[in-house]
């Protein structure tokens, strides 16, 4: 078979001898498989291989290969999801999939959410389930591990202590010299790595205790007499001391009078957005908050007055505020948010919510109610080179608005929310 014309002759002859009507696409089929057949070269047909070629797994599988048409790739082609969806979800896999111990594997996790954002059909394969669900597996395994190995290394300490203690009530006594290699064999406890940073503090807190002991001996020849009460209260400090070394982690991050995260905690959560927009594109805007004539509030009703309307601003910004995005107390009485969206009106109704809330109830403190404004600037990520640029305009659009009369809203696109 030379030419077109004898490709469509014979194409329009088999559909009859078929018994099948020479439909649009009947004809297509049977055309294109002839032109495969005799290796003619036709240029809607390398269009369509080329197409077919493009499928991923999934939608390979769904593809009739007695039905190949135009028709039939459009059926599937239609089914795709959008592509900026998919990366969305990418994005939050990624900051739910992130381990709460071991944070080694969030680098791991993160690549194989950025090489899906490249290729997002390949979601849908089977392959990929299984690498996520062995993935989370992992997870969970680490993070038990570590937790495991913490928990070990107070063992550890406890135990070693009980067993002295225990020693010198039977004794009745505790020599120099064995003051000396107390110290000696605390300083030899090894602690894992996944706990080292941690214990350290209360590591270093029992050299010091036996160091007092140490002076004691110095001072005084007597003999150390305890009880079994003494054990169970030493017991109980190492249990305080750990619960206040957890407290003390969790004042690093939450502001004490506002309930939100600290400047500090903002910090690393800001680190955490940006290698997500920059992984997966997703997109996101800072609102800085300042709260109207603050200063006011202090000076008449008192600083308690005034440290119950930041709890209270705060509280409705939390409210308001999903859990993929950051609140923080920035410093007095302004606070900065990194809020995601998908388009700006999401974006403005979030803040019309938070301006109606504000500005439609009262502010209570004793019997004294008051009536509370704020001023916002927002600046949308995508269109700065850099964080810094972005958060340098949203202040420059908040004390535009106050310089501009206070109580409303101004955004980097010329929008403004009164």
């Amino acid at each position: 078979m030379k030419d077109i014309n004898q490709l469509v002759e014979t194409a329009l002859k088999n559909l009859k001898d078929k018994n099948l009507l020479a439909t649009p696409e009947n004809y297509e089929r049977e055309f294109y498989k002839l032109s495969r057949k005799h290796e003619l070269l036709v240029e809607e047909r390398v269009e369509f291989d080329d197409i077919k070629e493009s499928l991923c797994k999934s939608e390979r599988k769904k593809l009739n290969s007695k039905k190949e048409s135009y028709k039939e790739l459009s059926r599937i082609l239609k089914q795709r999801v959008d592509e900026d969806e998919i990366k969305y979800f990418l994005s939050n896999l990624s900051y739910f999939m992130s381990p709460s111990l071991y944070k080694e594997l969030k680098i791991e996790i993160d690549e194989i959410c950025k090489e899906l954002s490249l290729n997002p059909n390949d979601l849908f394969d089977s392959e990929t389930s299984r690498n996520l669900r062995r993935y989370n597996d992992l997870r969970i395994k680490k993070d038990k591990l570590v937790f495991n190995e913490k928990s070990n290394d107070v063992k550890k300490l406890i135990i070693f202590l009980g067993k002295l203690l225990k020693k010198i009530i039977k004794e009745n006594s505790l020599t120099m010299d064995r003051v000396l290699d107390l110290k000696d064999e605390i300083k030899t406890i090894e602690l894992s790595n996944s706990s080292s940073k941690h214990m350290a503090i209360l590591h270093e807190k029992l050299i010091k205790g036996i160091e007092s002991f140490e002076k004691v001996l110095k001072k005084s020849n007597k003999k150390i007499l305890t009880s079994k009460e003494d054990n169970n209260s030493l017991y109980m400090e190492i249990e305080k001391l750990k619960e206040n070394l957890d407290k003390a982690e969790e004042e690093k991050s939450i502001d004490f009078l506002t309930g939100v995260l600290t400047r500090r905690a903002y910090s690393i959560e800001v680190e955490r957005v940006e290698n997500e927009y920059s992984i997966f594109d997703t997109k996101y805007a800072i609102v800085f908050y300042d709260i109207d004539h603050f200063k006011k509030v202090n000076d008449c009703y008192g600083h308690d007055c005034g440290d119950k309307v930041l709890a209270t601003f705060a509280s409705i910004l939390n409210k308001l505020t999903r859990s993929e995005d950051v609140i923080s107390r920035y410093g007095g009485e302004e606070f900065i948010c990194i809020i995601h969206y998908k388009n700006i009106i999401e974006v403005k109704n979030y803040l019309k919510r938070v301006r109606n809330i504000v500005s439609n109830n009262k502010f209570v403190y004793k019997d004294i109610k008051l009536d509370i404004q704020f001023s916002a600037g927002v600046a949308f990520r995508n269109i700065y080179t850099s964080y810094e640029d972005t958060i340098k305009s949203a202040d420059k659009l908040l004390y535009k608005a106050k310089y501009d009369g206070r109580n409303m809203i101004i955004l980097d696109n010329g929008d403004i929310i009164k």
